[in-house]
């Protein structure tokens, strides 16, 4: 029995001598920037003590350099092919075996831990997917956005790990996946409340695609709640929507006058258009009277304008079908004769005109240019026609 016992200590200590002779190898070529060789040292390491925490852990390290490696040559000459392109995936998968081992493994001197190593992997992680989600290589990027959260969650770096999640969200959306789509937009918001509005933006609509306007309240009001006065651009114009799908005019207003206050140039025709669909014709035109007078060409504040009157006029001409409809004949005759009526066909024509002058292939625009020529009894040009034509076969 001591016989035995004698051979399974002298049988340890020959491996874990092996081992540690062969991981000083390994050492020594990382520090004097030998990757390759290091790499060669590494394979022999891990033939021999496939179960070895410490092994295991050096082959991560190993993997950190061979990206770095080929980081290097690739900032050198940038036509050039990886040489270990999948370095980044095997770090990371050594990394995580070492914990499994051995949740106390400890580097050599100057080499990575086990969870540091994870955490500094997730910034190549994200920039990998990025790469990939530009070039439409979703699956890799659904993959690298995976890891790089991963690696934000265990760095504790929660805002990090929430915008790889609502990055994933929309490759999904990308791909069609409504369902997974939902849940990472959701796994964003859980995972850091204030970590992005997007991912409340996001949701919002997919509610609202769905019909589910409990549901559009309810994530907006968390947002409200975590994001307050600090609110942005992003986050107001969800809200108008929601104030005037529901018919909350008073809420509307407020939200409308707080986007308005942000000074945010964009802003400007979103609000408008809210205002004038609120029928606040008088408050639309005046903001958009002061954004043209700083951008006297600007198309969208110039056929936004246009909108403006040709809702009064269409608003005009309903209340008119509606006095008809109801044999209020003379009211409908005040209405259609009425100067208001001739003046908001007049500057909706004007400033569909100067719009148009600006950027003539705009389908909108158009259509209520045209429009307002026809009731102004105006010639209505054949180029006219032929865009408005054009357009609407491309639709």
């Amino acid at each position: 029995m001591k016989k035995w016992m004698l051979v399974l200590v002298a049988l340890f200590v020959s491996v874990s001598a092996f081992s540690q002779s062969c991981l000083d190898d390994v050492w020594q070529c990382l520090k004097s920037k030998q990757v390759p060789k290091a790499k060669k040292f590494m394979e022999s390491c891990m033939a021999e003590n496939p179960d070895n925490a410490a092994v295991w852990l050096m082959q991560a390290n190993v993997n950190v350099q061979l990206y770095n490696y080929d980081q290097e040559r690739k900032e050198k000459d940038p036509n050039a092919t990886p040489r270990y392109p999948n370095a980044l995936e095997d770090a990371y998968a050594a990394f995580v075996k070492a914990l499994e081992l051995d949740k106390n493994v400890e580097p050599k001197t100057g080499m990575f831990g086990a969870r540091e190593g994870q955490e500094l992997l997730a910034g190549p992680f994200e920039g990998k997917a990025r790469v990939a989600d530009d070039q439409n290589k979703l699956q890799d990027a659904l993959k690298y956005y995976g890891l790089a959260a991963k690696c934000y969650e265990l760095a504790q770096k929660k805002d990090n790990a929430a915008k790889m999640y609502l990055a994933t969200a929309l490759v999904y959306f990308k791909m069609k996946d409504m369902e997974n789509y939902e849940k990472m937009l959701e796994k964003c918001v859980a995972t850091s409340p204030s970590a992005s509005e997007g991912a409340y933006v996001e949701l919002y609509y997919l509610y609202k695609d769905n019909n589910d306007t409990v549901k559009c309240g309810e994530i907006l009001t968390k947002a409200e709640k975590i994001f307050g006065e600090k609110s942005t651009a992003q986050l107001y114009e969800p809200m108008m929507d929601y104030y005037a799908m529901t018919g909350n005019e008073e809420k509307l207003m407020a939200i409308v006058d707080k986007a308005i206050a942000t000074g945010n140039a964009d802003m400007i025709p979103i609000c408008a258009t809210y205002l004038v669909n609120a029928k606040h014709y008088a408050k639309a035109e005046q903001i958009l009277k002061d954004a043209i007078a700083a951008k006297p060409n600007d198309f969208t504040l110039l056929s936004k304008m246009g909108y403006r009157y040709a809702m009064e006029y269409y608003d005009i001409m309903d209340r008119r079908q509606t006095a008809m409809n109801t044999r209020k004949w003379e009211e409908a005759t005040r209405l259609f004769q009425s100067e208001e009526r001739k003046a908001a066909m007049q500057n909706a024509h004007e400033w569909c005109q100067k719009a148009y002058e600006v950027n003539p292939d705009d389908l909108a625009n158009n259509r209520i240019l045209r429009e307002m020529k026809v009731q102004l009894n105006m010639e209505v040009p054949q180029e006219l026609n032929d865009k408005i034509n054009a357009r609407m076969k491309q639709e």
